[in-house]
């Protein structure tokens, strides 16, 4: 009978693989396989077959830098004594998934290779393999970020990170969580997956009060709408406005209007809609919040 040996030069194929007893694992917590992404990748394998190999690491290299993985096939953890059974996907998690449920309608092999220059950090690895690829969203950098810097507190990475799991696009997260655009992108983020936190990560002034009326919007608003920027524009400006003896009167009003808005008001406002030509759908929407807003606290504008 052959016997396999891994090498780190070259290609090596799943066969190959696991006729050396090796199984495959995937980092917990990096990049969320999407279904969308997978259903395309199996339909790439059925006709061409495999095009890029996937990027891999022993499974002792990501022990060595205390991250969890997962096996690949069942999504079970893995315990820390049995790392060394497994090879870590770092790129390619979509693909090789899809090869997986493709059963034997692939086209080919399923390939595998080591990170190039063998001298690269891990971190490196993760942040850089998917820089330029374009399904890679801010989301995927997000929890790759959080991911890779399980030592550091950084409690607006996590805020950014749960909301962006719930749907809210990287533009809206920043105005909850630091009530503007604080210049939070992919390449931010792809920084800090290699260690590097930009201070913009680490500023949280207004974190807080950010949770606390998201948490309040939440009671009454679905996150479809809260994921725009309606009306996290309008409690930005309500805040912002007030003199700075009145802000935690105001914080305690925005709260107060938040939870007790109407059921039959709410759904005037998420189903807002503009008169092309006439009025914008922003303005219809911010009206309809001044309005109320005035009357319950009996403001005049």
């Amino acid at each position: 009978m052959k016997e396999y040996v891994l090498t780190k030069k070259g290609i090596i194929t799943l066969a190959a693989l696991k006729a050396t007893g090796k199984k495959v694992a995937f980092i917990k917590g990096n990049r969320q396989v999407q279904e969308k992404n997978v259903n395309a990748k199996r339909a790439s394998l059925k006709e061409n077959g495999q095009i890029i190999p996937a990027v891999i690491v022993d499974g002792k290299e990501v022990q060595s830098v205390d991250l969890e993985i997962v096996d690949a096939e069942t999504g079970t953890p893995v315990a820390l004594e049995d790392h060394e059974k497994y090879v870590v996907i770092l790129d390619g998690q979509h693909r090789y998934t899809a090869y997986i449920q493709n059963g034997d309608k692939n086209k080919g092999e399923f390939y595998f290779m080591y990170p190039l220059n063998e001298g690269i950090t891990l971190q490196k690895i993760l942040s850089e393999a998917n820089i330029a690829t374009k399904m890679w969203d801010g989301k995927d950098f997000a929890s790759g970020a959080l991911m890779m810097n399980p030592d550091k507190k950084l409690p607006l990475l996590e805020a950014i990170v749960e909301l962006l799991n719930q749907g809210f696009p990287l533009a809206t997260v920043q105005k909850w969580l630091c009530f503007k655009n604080a210049g939070i992108n992919k390449e931010v983020l792809a920084k800090a997956m290699n260690g590097k936190i930009d201070e913009k990560l680490q500023k949280t002034p207004y974190l807080e009060k950010g949770k606390r009326l998201l948490k309040a919007a939440q009671k009454s608003f679905n996150n479809d709408f809260l994921g725009k920027r309606y009306l996290v524009d309008f409690l930005i400006e309500k805040y912002e406005d007030a003199d700075d003896e009145k802000k935690a009167e105001t914080m305690q009003q925005l709260v107060e209007f938040l939870v007790g808005i109407d059921r039959s008001k709410v759904d005037e406002i998420e189903k807002a809609k503009g008169q092309k030509g006439v009025i914008a759908k922003e303005q219809v929407i911010l009206n309809k919040l001044n309005e109320l807003y005035n009357s319950k606290f009996n403001k005049t504008e």
